[in-house]
């Protein structure tokens, strides 16, 4: 079973009781690292302008921790042969093999700087990794380049 890790919620009291205070949204891995969030794992990120909430895995100890996972393919038990549209919203499971989404990768490499580490592990074990300092995913106008 899937564990989703919940994001801090605030009560008060006031005088007809207890009233909930606005969510702390989070519209990436790195937030969450800096508000103290520091377990791996799926998180749910509100990514502006992305029309409803997503499920994504982060990775809170890789290289400083901080990342969200875009894409992860272990195994083979998700095919990746897919459609545009399936590639745009985002495919898979977060907490498994899935692609994120290539609307919500835009959107979240749009709005600030951003970094990609691309991690490769053979079956024996042994990683290898790529890091590029600025990564950016044009929109579904510029056919996601």
């Amino acid at each position: 079973a899937e564990t989703v890790h919940p994001i801090v919620e605030e009560w008060h009291m006031e005088h007809s009781g207890l009233i909930k205070m606005e969510e702390q949204l989070f519209q990436d891995c790195a937030e969450l690292r800096r508000a103290g969030f520091h377990t791996s794992g799926v998180y749910t990120l509100h990514i502006a302008n992305l029309s409803e909430p997503k499920k994504v895995f982060c990775d809170m100890e890789t290289d400083g921790g901080g990342w969200t996972v875009i894409q992860l393919r272990a195994n083979g038990s998700l095919s990746f042969q897919r459609s545009w549209r399936e590639y745009k919203q985002g495919f898979g499971d977060a907490a498994g093999e899935h692609w994120l989404g290539n609307e919500a990768v835009h959107l979240l490499t749009s709005r600030a700087p951003y970094a990609l580490r691309v991690e490769l592990r053979d079956w024996e074990g042994s990683q290898v990794y790529a890091h590029y300092g600025k990564f950016q995913l044009g929109s579904e106008r510029q056919l996601y380049r």
